[in-house]
């Protein structure tokens, strides 16, 4: 019995290191991958990125507050929403998100995190936000990876739900606090920007 139990602990633990070294070795190849694609078709903000070009829609959002349309349109650029979205982040000394990158498509976007904890880099962790085809606000996690593994659901279920929530309540609180009381009827995702449908 004794011997069996031996085998049957070595077993777990040959099959413990074989996991956590097939992590590390997937997420390193994936870390190489990402870092080459960086500025390509993968669209990042570090902490203190708020270049003018970039950040400078002030006009775009004076110009849907005093427009007199029942509905109106504004749309923002990649780093924007990015920008937007780290923003909404509440961060302290402990906790700091040091870099966000973003993967779109239309209707889907991985949104990658790189927070600090302390003096401790965590590994980047990356969320599916996904908007349906209905007229809705609304923005919903699909699922969260480290790196591109994804992490099962029933670990992440909770985690999923309260990002799809703090996602949603970030860009609706964000922005309605800039468009100075106009209602956001609509959030689109489409490949190169985020199309929001304001009315009056």
């Amino acid at each position: 019995m004794k011997r069996v139990l031996k085998v049957f602990f070595l077993f777990l633990l040959f099959a413990f290191l074989f996991l956590i070294g097939y992590v590390f070795w997937r997420y390193s190849t994936w870390y190489k991958d990402f870092s080459k694609r960086k500025g390509e078709d993968i669209v990042c903000t570090v902490d203190g990125d708020t270049s003018d070009e970039d950040m400078d829609f002030s006009q775009r959002i004076e110009n849907f507050i005093l427009s007199d349309s029942y509905f109106e349109f504004i749309t923002f650029s990649q780093k924007e929403i990015l920008n937007i979205i780290k923003k909404s982040i509440p961060e302290n000394d402990t906790f700091k998100i040091e870099e966000m990158c973003l993967i779109p498509d239309s209707g889907k976007w991985r949104i990658y995190f790189h927070a600090k904890l302390g003096s401790l880099k965590l590994p980047w962790i990356g969320v599916d936000v996904v908007k349906d085809k209905r007229e809705t606000a609304e923005l919903y996690s699909q699922g969260i990876f480290l790196g591109d593994i994804p992490i099962p659901h029933r670990l992440s279920k909770e985690f999923s739900s309260k990002i799809s929530k703090g996602l949603s309540d970030a860009l609706l609180v964000v922005t309605e606090n800039r468009f100075l009381g106009k209602e956001i009827k609509n959030i689109d995702l489409l490949k190169d920007s985020v199309v929001f449908k304001g009315s009056l």
